[in-house]
């Protein structure tokens, strides 16, 4: 067996491949959003993200489920080294979501009035026929990407999706800058991502075929179900939440605050369009994190056994509140000026400011759900995520009388709390996390609220300065704060004899 330091380093190195390149592809479409947010208008990019939500509801229908039951079952099958179990399940998994995209493709196109009942406005129905071919691709290389996934080919799994951020950033700016056609602006970004998403698919098939893959007998269908299943409604609840606040939380600005149509829809594209790319900021490295330890989980599971993980898992969760907390405090302190500067709209500066809390139960709850789902808890992670869901919908229907869009951040960020509760007690169930964890992020994120007032002030002793000036200025106090206090409080360890600074939960 290979040793414990070897295994390390192989884990490491992967986080640090999927890390780099995610940061790079996150990097990417941070910039080009803020190119769309500027060249749309709010208006029409909320009309993007209420038909997005439509989209992705039924991408979720389609295949959710399956590729991480996909990289799970590749993952155990590579280490009893079965690879009839693994293309069979690969195999199962394609024609189990091809067939179900194709009936959905069918449905909308056989009966369009559904389109009729679903959105109001004749733009979102039309860029969702555009979209809709995109089904059938988003199928395709999500279930191909599961297998990458789970072999652990962790450079051909960050290079796709890297791969796909820039053939659509190129097609968006032909067609937007009308150098080729002329296409109303509208609808030039769907027709951008059709195009990319064709390219890519093309693009992972000829790597898989070059991996030696293959199709087989189709095999494990109960298997898949039972696992799959779960998956794919917890993230259809998921889509049907993200659906009905994109519908019912513009109407609700119109009715509970007089806002004309217009200016609720901009004001929804402010908060989901401009604010939530960076939100999801920590997501490029606590992703990156999610992405190796959902294959090892399932090789260790089918080895030794999760309870060996207890540790590793633990340092994740530590590792993963002290991102977030960090981000917290950065956005906190100077979001008025990064929403001016990079979106020229200083109303997406104050939302973001004020929406910066939610990203640590939420970073940490979506490390936990990849937690879980490796080791088969599937049915757990629905549970809570369905509990959590019942409490956003109380708040955004209770609340947009006061707090207006604010609202969409306050239910976000409940829901993500209540099953992040949740989701801790059944983690701690199965592997029995140290009660040391608990204690360092709870000191952690007190530790972060600290900061995040002297970054408040601070920016408001800057008050007329360069924003650029006031955003480093944070940045500086932030990092002198965290960098102390994570040594101090031995959530990172320091080798100073070799002069490297090893964070701990990077390995298992």
């Amino acid at each position: 067996m290979p040793s414990i330091l070897y295994c390390m380093r192989k884990i490491f190195k992967a986080f640090a491949t999927v890390t780099v390149i995610s940061a790079i592809t996150r990097g990417l479409s941070f910039v080009f959003k803020i190119y769309l947010s500027r060249k749309l208008g709010a208006e029409i990019l909320g009309l993007y993200q209420i038909c997005a939500s439509v989209f992705m509801l039924f991408a979720c229908i389609c295949t959710s489920g399956l590729p991480v039951t996909l990289s799970r079952i590749t993952a155990e099958s590579d280490t009893v080294g079965d690879n009839k179990r693994q293309f069979g399940a690969l195999t199962t998994c394609l024609f189990a979501g091809v067939l179900i995209t194709l009936v959905m493709i069918s449905a909308v196109l056989i009966f369009p009035q559904i389109l009729n009942l679903i959105f109001k406005d004749e733009r979102c129905r039309k860029l969702f026929l555009i979209m809709l071919p995109m089904l059938l691709t988003a199928c395709l290389y999500a279930i191909l990407r599961g297998w990458f996934w789970g072999k652990k080919y962790f450079g051909i799994y960050s290079i796709s999706e890297l791969a796909d951020e820039i053939l659509k950033i190129l097609f968006a700016i032909i067609f937007l800058e009308g150098s080729v056609l002329a296409i109303q602006k509208e609808y030039a970004y769907a027709l951008a991502m059709l195009a990319g998403d064709i390219i890519v698919v093309a693009i992972i098939i000829i790597m898989y075929v070059a991996k030696k893959g293959k199709l087989a007998k189709p095999t494990l269908g109960k298997e898949i179900a039972k696992s799959a299943t779960p998956l794919t409604v917890t993230r259809i609840v998921g889509s049907l939440m993200s659906t009905f606040m994109s519908l019912i939380l513009p109407s609700l600005l119109v009715t509970k605050l007089g806002m004309s149509q217009s200016m609720a829809t901009a004001d929804f594209g402010r908060a989901s369009g401009m604010v939530m790319p960076l939100i999801f900021t920590p997501t490029s490295i606590i992703g990156s994190l999610s992405v190796v330890l959902i294959p090892e989980i399932a090789s260790v599971k089918a080895g030794k056994g999760v309870k060996s993980l207890s540790g590793s898992l633990g340092n994740a969760i530590l590792f993963g509140c002290l991102v977030s907390c960090v981000f917290f405090t950065l956005f906190s302190g100077a979001g008025n000026q990064l929403g001016d500067l990079l979106y020229d709209d200083p109303l997406s500066g104050e939302y973001l400011s004020f929406a910066s809390i939610i990203m640590i139960p939420m970073c940490l709850n979506n490390l936990v759900v990849s937690m879980l789902n490796s080791m088969g808890k599937e049915f757990n992670t629905f549970i809570s995520h369905v509990i959590g869901c019942v409490v956003l919908m109380i708040i955004l229907l209770t609340t947009p009388a006061l707090l207006g869009v604010k609202a969409y951040f306050v239910s976000l960020g409940a829901m993500h709390l209540t099953a992040l509760a949740i989701n801790l007690i059944v983690l701690n169930k199965n592997v029995k996390i140290h009660s040391k964890v608990a204690l360092k992020s709870g000191i952690c994120i007190i530790f972060s609220l600290g900061v995040a007032i002297v970054c408040k002030l601070a920016s408001g002793a800057l008050v007329g300065s360069n924003q650029i000036v006031v955003i480093i200025t944070v940045f500086v106090i932030s990092a002198v704060a965290f960098v102390p206090f994570a040594i101090l409080s031995k959530m990172v360890k320091v080798n100073f004899k070799r002069f490297a600074l090893k964070n701990k939960t990077t390995f298992l």
